[in-house]
């Protein structure tokens, strides 16, 4: 069995209330076709966050869940969240 990951490669989207979820939706699907392995996760207290229009968007896992975790790329969709980063 091969220890390498069927993935080219790891990024974290972290979503918050306030995303620009055309931003995280574009950026998740792109990624996750080109064959990386792609977490949301959600720097709120639950998974589900409402994004920049209302539209209600749902985190892989918790951001704190994350840690520890090796990333090759942190991808941020704008939006008023980053604030909270």
């Amino acid at each position: 069995e091969s220890l390498l990951s069927p993935y080219l490669f790891q990024v974290l989207v972290p979503i918050g209330h306030g995303t620009e979820e055309m931003e995280a939706v574009v950026i998740v699907d792109i990624l996750r076709r080109s064959g990386a392995h792609v977490v949301v996760a959600s720097i709120e207290q639950d998974l589900q966050i409402e994004a920049s229009r209302r539209v209600n968007l749902v985190a892989d896992e918790k951001i704190d869940m994350c840690e520890g975790e090796n990333f090759d790329l942190i991808a941020l969709p704008v939006g008023l969240f980053l604030v909270k980063l």
